[in-house]
């Protein structure tokens, strides 16, 4: 399997919410980083693929009505480069956020060793404010 398809199957095991799937992909010092303040709790750099478990935990409980779409992959022998838009509905609020979101996949071995999500945090932290 291409990197590249590891990473589809990594998208498409998000899709039906099966995250032991996607910890399947994952070297067991995996780095998974998501930036962003702590009042998104979808945020945070987690070790490992137990810890990585919390960003899908944190996507879970914040967000509802879920399109999420990749668009465009790029490779070179290590690594991937995703593109594409996350839409969903914050669920504290019932505002629906459209961010564009950039990923980043290192490998090592044929599994992801570092991840990088890249959205528009700053979309989120509107969507969760009531006034």
């Amino acid at each position: 399997m291409s990197n590249i398809e590891t990473v589809k199957a990594m998208y498409a095991a998000f899709g039906r919410g099966d995250v032991p799937a996607i910890q399947a992909h994952m070297t067991p010092d995996v780095s998974w980083e998501s930036e962003g303040p702590a009042r998104l709790i979808f945020t945070g750099i987690h070790h490992g693929p137990a810890e990585a478990a919390r960003f899908f935990a944190g996507l879970a409980a914040e967000h509802t009505d879920i399109d999420f779409q990749m668009s465009e992959f790029f490779e070179n022998p290590n690594a991937v480069a995703a593109f594409g838009r996350y839409t969903v509905t914050v669920k504290a609020t019932g505002k629906r956020v459209s961010t564009p979101v950039a990923h980043y996949f290192a490998f090592r071995d044929g599994k992801v060793s570092r991840y990088m999500n890249i959205v528009n945090t700053g979309a989120f932290l509107e969507a969760l404010e009531t006034i």
